[in-house]
């Protein structure tokens, strides 16, 4: 018997179109995430402050990033 070699057709190439897409929808994401970072850090004091000072500071913080976290692939 011959071996005979299968040759699979490579998939088809991405329109630059959909490439533009794809980047801004990334872009956007990220510059919303600074965003949320930066109106984040900014009322952080009075958070910490409304659940009894600093000793909560980690606590806080922590909350913050596991939730961006879970929520930013979406």
């Amino acid at each position: 018997m011959v071996a005979v070699a299968k040759i699979e057709a490579s998939p088809p190439p991405i329109a630059p179109e959909r490439i533009l897409v794809v980047f801004i929808g990334l872009l956007l994401v990220i510059l919303l995430a600074a965003l949320d970072s930066t109106i984040v850090a900014t009322a952080l004091p009075t958070i910490v402050s409304e659940l009894g000072g600093l000793a909560h500071l980690s606590w806080v913080v922590t909350a913050y990033l596991l939730a961006q976290t879970v929520v930013t692939p979406l």
